[in-house]
């Protein structure tokens, strides 16, 4: 899965362009949302001083100013609760790729991403600016539908304490990780959440991406337009992050494989969901 990722991000972005096109010509899309397209076209411009930026600092920052824009000018109370979580979705999210950007541990990676970079056509650099603001315009916009209507009922409410939920175990996992990282960064981690769960990082993403679905879903009417526009971005970055879940798996086996240490953890341990019992 993980190494299709790519196409399957063309064609969401595809079904976001068209998704766009078709509220633009009804005349559906408002000031707020340009103002969501022109906040992740501006994040999005650190593509051009390093791709990968484009994957944690611009994501961050989006989540950040558009979850802020959303929630000032929705003014409602399920507006401010699913809005502000993302907002403090995202300053997690950029104080821990600061802090990971300069550890010890991530510096043979910056090499090799550095590396990459200048390797990268200034093209496809275009196509993922494009490709992202998209994705990134699209990500709160239930979030906006669910702050425009106004109602704090039992969707926005669930959604909201899974998106909570989510967002503490990432972040719990995100600290385990890069505290064992920095004490030994030449083996895989096995304490705190990744005693038997070995992605827990990942998967709290997958949370917060699923509780973007739900208040989504449930503040939309049933048609395909409307329920595409609330699933299509954190549906995607669901699927990013399951492929992310396999791509981890084949790199640990891969690199720790021959190792009975590492066979033994991996009896004893779940990738999606954490394995309670040996």
């Amino acid at each position: 899965m993980y190494k299709h990722i790519r196409k399957i991000f063309s064609v969401f972005a595809l079904v976001m362009i068209v998704v766009f096109s078709l509220r633009l010509s009804a005349d559906v899309w408002t000031a707020v949302n340009w103002g969501m397209m022109a906040i992740s076209a501006v994040a999005c411009l650190l593509v051009f001083r390093c791709f990968v930026q484009i994957f944690n600092y611009s994501y961050a920052l989006a989540c950040i100013a558009n979850g802020a824009l959303i929630a000032v000018t929705g003014q409602t109370l399920a507006g401010y609760l699913v809005c502000g979580l993302m907002v403090l979705y995202g300053l997690r999210l950029l104080l821990f790729t600061i802090r990971r950007t300069g550890s010890e541990s991530y510096a043979p990676r910056v090499d090799n991403i550095r590396n990459a970079d200048v390797k990268m056509p200034a093209f496809v650099k275009v196509l993922l600016w494009v490709q992202c603001t998209f994705l990134y315009t699209f990500h709160l916009f239930g979030a906006w539908i669910v702050a425009q209507r106004g109602v704090l009922d039992a969707s926005v409410i669930a959604g909201a304490l899974i998106i909570a939920a989510g967002l503490l175990i990432e972040a719990l996992a995100d600290a385990q990780k890069q505290s064992a990282k920095a004490a030994n960064p030449d083996t895989f981690v096995t304490s705190g959440l990744f005693a038997r769960w070995r992605h827990p990082n990942y998967i709290g993403e997958v949370m917060v991406q699923c509780g973007l679905i739900v208040v989504g879903v449930g503040a939309v009417s049933a048609t395909w337009g409307s329920l595409a526009a609330v699933i299509v971005a954190p549906l995607y970055i669901v699927l990013l992050m399951l492929a992310e879940c396999l791509r981890a798996d084949d790199s640990m086996e891969l690199r720790y494989g021959d190792q009975q240490r590492f066979r033994d953890y991996k009896d004893r341990s779940g990738a999606i969901l954490p394995r309670l019992q040996a």
